[in-house]
C-alpha cells in the first residue's frame, strides 16, 4: 500500500492517541513541587469498559495496533494496582489483568505524578486552580499545556464523604475532524484516580478509518477506604457528564457507521 500525503494525515492523530493512551513518551518541561499521598503497599482496584463503539463497516475492534488498550479494556473483569515504591515523584505499581476468560497477567507500571498525560495517582492536597500537570510534549507536532484542577467535588463512600478533584480537559489534536474529551476524577487525599471517562471521536485507523470510542475507568475497591458499589453519587457527576456530552455533540460528524 503507497503511504500518500492524505493518507498520513489521517494516521497521525491515531498514532498521537497512542502515545497519549500508553505514554509512551515522556518529556516534562518543568517540575511541580508535590505532595505524594500513596504509600508502598496500597492498592487499589479498578474496573474498565467500553460504553460505545462506533466505527466504519468491517472496522476491527481494536482498530489497529496502537489502540490495544481498548481491547484490554473491554476483555478484564478488573486490574489492580499494587504500590511497589515510591521514588521523588515516580510511583511504581504492580498491575495484575484478570481477563475474562479467567487467567490473569502482571506488568509493571511507573508513572511521574507530575507530567504525562493522564495517571492513577497525582499530587495529594491540591485545590480548585492547582496545576495538575506540567506542559508535556507529546511529540514534535504536538504540546498539552499545563492542566489545573477545575473543582472539587464530594463523593459518598460506605466510609464517608470524600472530596474528590476534577479535570475536564479537552485534549490537543491535529485535525479539526478529531475530539479527545475526558473527565478524570482524583481522590483529593490521596491523589489516586477514582474514576476517569474518555469520549475520542472521529478519529482514524492506520487505513483511515473513522471510528468513535467511550470508555471508562472507575475505582470499585481499595485498602485505603471502603468503596460503595455504585460510583458516584449526587447530582455533582451528573451534571458533568451531562456537560460533555452537549460540548461533544456539537463536535460530531460522523459518516454513516454502524453500531457494535
Amino acid at each position: 500500500m503507497r503511504v500518500t500525503k492524505e493518507l498520513m494525515k489521517k494516521i497521525l492523530p491515531t498514532i498521537l492517541l497512542s502515545v497519549f493512551l500508553l505514554s509512551a513518551m515522556t518529556v516534562p518541561i518543568m517540575s511541580l513541587d508535590v505532595t505524594v499521598g500513596v504509600s508502598v503497599g496500597d492498592w487499589f482496584k479498578y474496573e474498565t469498559r467500553i460504553l460505545e463503539w462506533i466505527a466504519e463497516p468491517d472496522v476491527p475492534f481494536p482498530p489497529d495496533q496502537f489502540t490495544e488498550v481498548f481491547y484490554t479494556y473491554n476483555e478484564t473483569d478488573w486490574q489492580k494496582l499494587t504500590i511497589t515504591d515510591i521514588a521523588g515523584s515516580n510511583v511504581i505499581f504492580d498491575v495484575l489483568l484478570h481477563w475474562k476468560n479467567g487467567t490473569e497477567t502482571t506488568y509493571e507500571l511507573e508513572e511521574d505524578i507530575t507530567s504525562g498525560t493522564w495517571t492513577y495517582v497525582i499530587g495529594a492536597n491540591l485545590e480548585a486552580g492547582d496545576q495538575v500537570k506540567t506542559e508535556y510534549v507529546l511529540s514534535p507536532i504536538i504540546t498539552y499545556p499545563p492542566r489545573y484542577i477545575n473543582e472539587t467535588i464530594l463523593v459518598d463512600y460506605e466510609t464517608g464523604t470524600r472530596e474528590t478533584n476534577v479535570l475536564d480537559y479537552e485534549h490537543p489534536t491535529l485535525v479539526p475532524e478529531a475530539s479527545i474529551h475526558s473527565t478524570t476524577l482524583w481522590d483529593k487525599e490521596t491523589g489516586v484516580l477514582v474514576k476517569n471517562r474518555g469520549e475520542i471521536l472521529n478519529n482514524t485507523s492506520l487505513l483511515g478509518h473513522y471510528y468513535s470510542i467511550t470508555y471508562e475507568v472507575e475505582l470499585i475497591e481499595t485498602n485505603r477506604w471502603t468503596v460503595i458499589p455504585e460510583f458516584p453519587t449526587g447530582t455533582a457527576m451528573l451534571l458533568i457528564f451531562v456537560a460533555i456530552t452537549v460540548s461533544i455533540s456539537i463536535l460530531r460528524k460522523r459518516p454513516k457507521w454502524k453500531r457494535r
